[in-house]
């Protein structure tokens, strides 16, 4: 019983990281502003707008998608790469603001590095079900 409660809410967690970042990726498509507000950045013009738009829309809507399909196929190596991916987000953050006098977010780098390590466990744990599942 207890077990069953921790798998649901674990799910859940996951469920809401990528329902958070889908709904991210999204913003960005239909709301550029709001999205853009809500990542504490002006929202550019012209080209910059584009590369803006794609680039930040595409990330958090393929990592709500890879997410997702996650916990959908119970295959917990589809997490790895989100791991991997807000890591190096967190360092080049860090990197900006060292070696090119970038403002630094302290809470966006905290979330950065939390969800990384969250990631990197969510994969194992959910590996670690599959193999039991499958035995």
């Amino acid at each position: 019983m207890v077990m069953k409660l921790r798998s649901i809410i674990f799910t859940a967690f996951l469920i809401l990281s990528g329902v958070f970042f889908l709904f991210t990726g999204f913003q960005w498509l239909v709301s550029p502003e709001t999205a853009a507000d809500a990542l504490m950045m002006p929202l550019l013009d012209g080209a910059a707008l584009s590369s803006q738009m794609s680039d930040i829309g595409g990330l958090f809507l393929g990592m709500g998608l890879v997410v997702m399909g996650a916990v959908v196929t119970r295959k917990g190596d589809w997490l790895m790469p989100i791991s991997i991916i807000l890591a190096c987000i967190g360092i080049f953050r860090l990197l900006a603001f060292s070696l090119h006098d970038a403002t630094l977010n302290p809470q966006t780098v905290v979330i950065e590095i939390v969800l990384s390590v969250w990631f990197a466990i969510a994969s194992q744990k959910l590996s670690g079900e599959a193999s039991t599942n499958a035995a």
